[in-house]
């Protein structure tokens, strides 16, 4: 390919593809993946206040002092795109235009062996693997990964170690995982040096300076390698108890022989239809269209470089793909690199035929069309899942939701929220201030206690919501998705008249209202208890003799505490509690209960109930109707099973 042509082809391809990705994303109303959100929330921040030391958005996470940003370049370069008004527009028009790069770059090191046809590969392999797909449509800093990885390893392939030293310091600000271009480098000087003969020392050193430099520059370092041990090394270690999504896991075999099946029949059409060097001159299909490509390059075919780079490259990520499927991104794209280069390094160009067995062959072309139209039927399942799973809903009902819940959160609002949610909660309303975002792993590790009580609330497991928020989060406020598994979190606050509903779509949003306790009976004199207190969390008071229940110990829980946790004096057995109710008055009592629980009032059993879960709005209702004077009431409360150990007992409706 003459070098004005070759100058000139990756900038109309990126050109094409741009345009093409442009019209294809600006179709779509919202982005995809809830992480997305996240980074435009943070570039619009940048833009408006530069490279902030603290995420003033979070305040139970590693990133709320001192931030130590993964991915500090990444948002830079977003920055301006987010500050548009219409922030969903900006990130996609970001997208397109990191994707366009993406695509010309593996467009232009193709083409290195098929000529100006390798600037189809990029389209083929979003066609044929729609797993790569669906990691490209997320924008994410992984994607500025993949570029800058790109580009390495094909600096290592034409042997311009130099490049590594710039393209380490771009990857150790882009990308949390600095480690994985360090590693890469090592592997392949290890290689190289073991199977060439070739021991390359500057393969080692640039990057190494490239990164080091980077850290340094990072403008939160040195907060920067907490960041890094938390999500690199803490994380890992922890995954298997954590909420952290599929993509860290392996895929099944079917998904992953099903969504990839068209590149792998690619590929071995590809490998069927290499002929030797010799025999491709004659040939008058594809081999002379891309037997230019490499013509002004004296010694290519014999030249390992470029297929040990991207081999081991392969090699690398497809044992990573294998135990986690986020890494498709990388793995599919390298292979197809590697075979092309292979090919190349046997001194093999892709002729118009491939070969069958009983030495039989078709078309190229052919075989190809048929690949395409064997990958069809996936590639437009997976299309209209993606659309139906970026659809705003009739009438952009997702958008309006979003929108009213923002406009319900006042100002500096506490809200608990899930890390998932949180990423569209701190773009639609920036004011609020949230618990965690973009991975548990970051509340997890520094703040154990309050991540303990913020997963038993979302799981629809905390009997008092109200008082774990107020004194176990610092929130008074809560959000969630209802498509998210929140157990019976809904049904306890519904019918909850400390927490009052602000926002009913399908995003909840509840308050938490201080001194909506009132009718919730608490002051009770326990009389007696046949069970020992067992070690747990929280406090424990052992009874010797009769003693007033403890009530909370801040005067913030004391106002919404409602649930009479019998946790904080005995773990096991039974406990009797008293207390004299002053007459005369006419009301309806609920008992709710978390164990087996009997109510008598003036020495009359009234009720006995047997319940796995306290939760308000269930339990038992009983018409009191009191005389003159104080009249005892008693409870015996006997725990059933493991868990929570207690009951409600509140007054619902006074009559005349």
């Amino acid at each position: 390919m003459p070098s004005a042509r070759r100058a000139l082809a990756p900038i109309v391809a990126f050109l094409v593809a741009l345009a093409l990705l442009l019209l294809f994303f600006t179709r779509q109303p919202l982005l995809y993946d809830n992480d997305s959100y996240y980074h435009v929330a943070v570039a619009r921040i940048f833009a408006a206040e530069g490279p902030v030391d603290r995420l003033e958005a979070v305040r139970w996470s590693a990133m709320s002092e001192g931030f130590g940003d993964k991915e500090v370049l990444f948002h830079l370069l977003l920055a301006p795109f987010a500050a548009l008004p219409d922030f969903v527009l900006g990130g996609q028009i970001f997208l397109a235009l990191i994707l366009a790069a993406i695509f010309a770059t593996l467009g232009a090191l193709a083409s290195r062996v098929l000529g100006l046809w390798g600037y189809a590969v990029p389209y083929l392999l979003v066609f044929t693997s729609t797993e790569v797909a669906w990691r490209l449509v997320r924008l994410r800093p992984e994607l500025l990964s993949l570029e800058l990885l790109l580009l390495a390893i094909g600096a290592i392939g034409a042997r311009r170690f130099r490049w590594l030293g710039p393209i380490g310091v771009a990857y150790a600000l882009g990308y949390t995982a600095f480690h994985a271009l360090l590693g890469l480098c090592g592997v392949l000087f290890l290689f190289v040096g073991w199977a060439r003969r070739r021991w390359h020392p500057a393969l080692l050193l640039y990057p190494s300076l490239g990164v080091g430099i980077g850290l340094v520059l990072h403008p939160h370092f040195p907060h920067n390698l907490t960041i890094w041990v938390l999500q690199s090394l803490d994380f890992f270690q922890s995954k298997a108890i954590l909420d952290v999504g599929t993509e860290i896991r392996p895929n099944t075999t079917d998904v992953t022989l099903m969504v990839n099946l068209g590149l792998y029949l690619v590929a071995i059409a590809v490998w069927r239809a290499g002929v030797s060097a010799s025999s491709a001159h004659a040939d008058r299909g594809v081999a002379d269209s891309h037997a230019s490509g490499h013509a002004d390059d004296p010694g290519f075919a014999d030249d390992p470089g470029y297929a040990d780079a991207f081999g081991v490259a392969a090699a690398v990520f497809g044992i990573l793909y294998l135990l986690m499927s986020r890494f498709s991104l990388y793995f599919f794209p390298f292979a197809a690199l590697w075979l092309l280069f292979e090919l190349a390094r046997r001194g093999r160009r892709i002729g118009s035929r491939v070969r069958l067995f009983g030495g039989r062959s078709l078309s190229l072309a052919l075989v190809l069309g048929l690949c395409l139209l064997v990958a069809s039927p996936e590639a437009l399942r997976q299309l209209t899942n993606y659309r139906e799973r970026n659809s705003p809903g009739p009438n952009r009902a997702r958008l309006r939701d979003r929108e009213e819940l923002a406009a319900a959160l006042p100002e500096g609002a506490r809200v608990a929220a899930r890390w998932q949610q949180t990423p569209i909660y701190m773009l639609w309303a920036p004011r609020a201030r949230y618990l965690n975002v973009l991975d548990p792993i970051f509340m997890a590790r520094p703040y154990p206690e309050a991540f303990a009580v913020q997963a038993r609330i979302f799981a629809g497991d905390e009997p008092d919501v109200p008082l774990r928020l107020v004194a176990g989060l610092d929130s008074d406020w809560i959000a969630y998705s209802r498509a998210a598994p929140t157990g019976r979190l809904t049904e306890r606050l519904v019918h909850d008249p400390r927490a009052a509903v602000r926002h009913g779509g399908s995003n909840a949003l509840f308050q938490i209202l201080p001194g909506r306790n009132r009718d919730f009976i608490l002051d009770w004199q326990v009389t007696g208890s046949s069970g020992a207190p067992a070690s747990a969390t929280g406090p424990r008071i052992a009874i010797s003799g009769p003693m007033t229940y403890p009530r909370h110990a801040t005067p913030q829980g004391r106002a919404v505490e409602g649930f009479v946790d019998l946790e904080r004096i005995a773990a096991t057995g039974c406990v009797t509690l008293e207390r004299d109710e002053s007459g005369p008055g006419n009301y309806e009592l609920e008992l709710t209960a978390a164990g087996a629980v009997t109510l008598s009032i003036a020495g009359q059993r009234r009720v006995e109930i047997i319940q796995h879960e306290a939760v308000l709005g269930t339990g038992a209702r009983v018409p009191v109707s009191l005389e003159a004077g104080p009249q005892r009431m008693s409870v015996i409360a006997c725990r059933d099973g493991e868990g929570p150990f207690g009951f409600y007992l509140v007054r619902r409706v006074s009559r005349v």
